[in-house]
């Protein structure tokens, strides 16, 4: 499980690493203005995403813990209702961006469906983590990355129009999705029987219905600041403020590889010690690393800001603190998430997340019309201490709480 956990880093720290240097270069080359415009088309693909997935992400990824060919299988049989969906959504979001917006936001829309499309069909890396085969996602993902950042370097260096770098946002999953495709291919024995098709798709659509409530909810409520920004105050703030979200969350790919690798073992796991054990050690690994993560930033922070971005972007420094401790939250919330999956409870966490989206979107609007990109934050901080924390203590007999609590009891 550890030598996955650590493959997992590996793939998640190339990702985060690779991305945040290769979208320094293209904010400080494009600055704030322009780098908002793409990041609003990003956060509506997001959407997209999720819509595409229609909550199969969470339930492959269980199904491949317990059971790996009936996982392919599911995973397999329920690719066109993936299509299906994506062509759905994303046509909606080109049409309202070709109608409402500028030919940039457009275009860097255009790349955004492509590069979701890969995104969506990939349930390879999915697969490659439930099986202990991380490491064959982090190759695969150094090989992207390399070329978009050469790429992207090449467009910086020789001024190219800012429309160029639609081209590396279309091969950051593209190669890795063929490369792993191959893989698979190459090493996995796939049962070619389509009778069970129709079954695996009653079963996506129904379970799947269950978290696409709460999956859309928790879109809405971690993008809807950077649509208010855009709208509110100016795409130059949005800029600044996509800076924060990703240096504040940079450090997150450490935790979250280690709760994919821990929840690998939870799933498959009968005893419930031995799982209230695990719950506990992720808990307190999550808190340790926020706790590095800001102090790094309090020694090192306005120096890399500088570096990497630019004086332009500095007003996002006294705001990644806040960004920082707001992760730390979602990662705790992510805990509980995947818990209450295991626990089967698709129902409360449909319900939980409209909630807590319902009470995000009047929260955004106000913190962002009274304090500007501070309330974007806070706003933040806000919608996801109460996520992970009082919309999760009234789950089944109080288990969240519980777990919560065992946490800083000495073991």
């Amino acid at each position: 499980m550890y030598s996955n956990s650590i493959w997992i880093m590996l793939e998640k720290s190339v990702n985060i690493i690779g991305l945040l240097y290769i979208n320094a270069l293209m904010a400080k080359y494009v600055g704030p203005e322009d780098y908002g415009k793409i990041n609003i088309s990003t956060s509506l693909f997001i959407f997209v995403q999720t819509l595409s997935w229609f909550g199969g992400q969470n339930i492959i990824f269980k199904r491949m813990s317990e059971k790996s060919k009936s996982g392919i299988a599911l995973a397999i049989h329920t690719q066109n209702q993936r299509r299906f969906f994506f062509l759905l959504s994303s046509s909606a979001v080109l049409i309202y961006l070709y109608l409402f917006t500028d030919i940039i936001v457009f275009l860097f829309g255009l790349a955004n469906c492509i590069a979701t499309y890969y995104i969506v069909m990939d349930f390879f890396s999915i697969y490659n983590n439930t099986q202990l085969k991380s490491k064959i996602n982090t190759i695969t993902n150094v090989i992207g990355l390399s070329v978009a950042l050469l790429i992207r370097f090449s467009i910086s260096y020789f001024k190219m129009p800012v429309y160029y770098f639609t081209i590396p946002i279309i091969i950051i999953p593209l190669i890795p999705y063929f490369l792993r495709l191959i893989y698979f291919n190459y090493t996995t024995k796939v049962n070619e029987n389509r009778k069970g098709a129709r079954m695996y798709n009653r079963h996506m659509l129904f379970t799947g219905g269950a978290l696409i409530l709460s999956s859309l909810s928790a879109d809405i409520y971690t993008q809807i600041s950077s649509i208010f920004l855009a709208k509110i105050l100016s795409y130059s703030n949005l800029g600044v403020y996509s800076v924060a979200l990703t240096l504040g969350g940079a450090w997150s790919f450490i935790v979250l590889a280690l709760i994919t690798s821990f929840f690998s073992k939870i799933y498959s796991e009968k005893d419930q010690i031995t799982v209230e054990m695990l719950l506990i050690k992720i808990n307190r690994i999550v808190i340790l690393c926020s706790l590095i993560a800001l102090a790094g930033f309090y020694f090192f922070g306005e120096y890399f800001i500088h570096l990497l971005y630019g004086d332009k972007y500095m007003d996002s420094v006294s705001i990644i603190p806040i960004i920082i401790i707001g992760t730390m939250f979602s990662a705790l919330g992510t805990i509980c998430y995947r818990y209450m999956i295991k626990e089967s409870g698709y129902s409360y966490l449909a319900k939980k997340m409209f909630l807590c989206c319902v009470l995000t979107i009047p929260l955004s609007w106000l913190m962002i019309n009274s304090f500007g990109i501070n309330g974007a934050a806070y706003c933040f901080l806000i919608v996801e201490i109460m996520s992970c924390t009082l919309l999760n203590y009234f789950f089944r007999n109080k288990t969240i709480i519980k777990m919560h609590l065992n946490i800083f009891k000495l073991r």
